[in-house]
């Protein structure tokens, strides 16, 4: 049993590992040892921490910060022809100021996507009520190439870094495979233009202070800062964009199944004030029928089970429609 003790410490910036242990031949031990116990110690201390060497090519994340700021500045109604209201999956575009975080409209714009099955595909006339096509704008063929290209980069990303999470947990690095060999994921494009002050009364930040309510964060963000991480002393860190590195945080899946050995963090996304600022959140989750729960070896007689268990798919519907009541047709 792991002994339980303070998570998010009062940190005063964001670690950076070395993951190329993780994404190479994995054949030295000493390494892999090295990167698994600093996931732990960012993990329990933190929650976030920016990975560098993980074998993505500059060039596509080059193409993918373009393609982004290519479709948002799009008139208005060439990105409403994607309205998410056209998608029974919840997918598509979400206009500025339309997606709710503590009862405040959040300052962003976004679209979002899943797994692409087309309507007649198995899975998706089985009922699965969050599996369908995604929406993509027309006379856009790179934009459609480099995200998809980025979906299956960030699959292989996740599962890599998800053994190192494994690993720094103790456990084979194999332990969350089963749970995620059909991973549930999704990303979002977003779009955070300067906020004015003459704007509507309930928006709050580009996007509220919250948690992930999922298992792994994986974000490619661009030059312009906003992310704040919240410490133990209510101070906010800045999470600035660092070249060559993404930024990785853990979400409430995993405090679960570690019984709150490991916490998701406080973040947030403050508005620029003067430049728009894009970014790509790629959320790596358990598979759909997943059932979570806390793992016997962070639980005893002293430290019972903080969590029941939970269907992860019924509770992933329940958020995304929460999440979008007002957007969703």
């Amino acid at each position: 049993m792991r002994t339980m003790i303070s998570n998010n410490s009062f940190f005063k910036e964001i670690p950076v590992i070395d993951i190329s242990p993780l994404v190479g031949p994995q054949d030295n031990p000493k390494s892999l040892r090295k990167t698994a116990k600093e996931i732990e110690n960012a993990c329990k201390n933190i929650g976030f921490f920016y990975v560098k060497n993980h074998q993505i090519p500059q060039n596509h994340l080059d193409a993918v910060i373009l393609v982004m700021q290519e479709f948002f500045n799009l008139p208005e109604e060439e990105k409403m022809e994607i309205h998410i209201g056209n998608s029974d999956v919840f997918r598509g575009y979400t206009p500025l100021g339309k997606e709710l975080t503590n009862a405040k409209y959040d300052w962003h714009e976004c679209v979002d996507f899943g797994l692409d099955l087309e309507p007649n595909h198995p899975e998706v006339i089985a009922g699965n009520q969050l599996l369908g096509p995604n929406q993509w704008p027309e006379n856009q063929p790179n934009f459609r190439k480099a995200l998809e290209r980025h979906w299956d980069l960030m699959i292989l990303l996740g599962r890599r870094i998800t053994e190192g999470l494994a690993m720094s947990l103790g456990f084979d690095k194999k332990k969350f495979a089963r749970f995620m060999n059909k991973s549930h994921s999704f990303m979002r494009i977003s779009n955070y233009p300067p906020y004015g002050k003459d704007q509507e009364e309930n928006v709050g930040d580009g996007i509220g202070a919250h948690i992930d309510y999922g298992f792994l964060t994986i974000l490619l963000q661009d030059n312009i800062g906003g992310l704040e991480v919240k410490n133990a002393d209510n101070e906010w860190v800045s999470a600035p964009m660092i070249p060559g590195t993404f930024l990785i945080n853990i979400g409430h899946m995993i405090q679960r199944w570690t019984n709150d050995y490991y916490k998701a963090t406080v973040h947030r996304v403050i508005p620029p004030k003067h430049e728009t600022r894009c970014s790509l959140p790629f959320f790596f989750e358990p598979n759909f029928d997943a059932i979570v729960v806390p793992l016997d070896t962070f639980c005893s007689k002293n430290n019972p089970p903080r969590y029941k268990p939970f269907h992860f798919g019924n509770y992933l519907e329940s958020k995304f429609t929460t999440s979008y009541s007002d957007t969703v047709i």
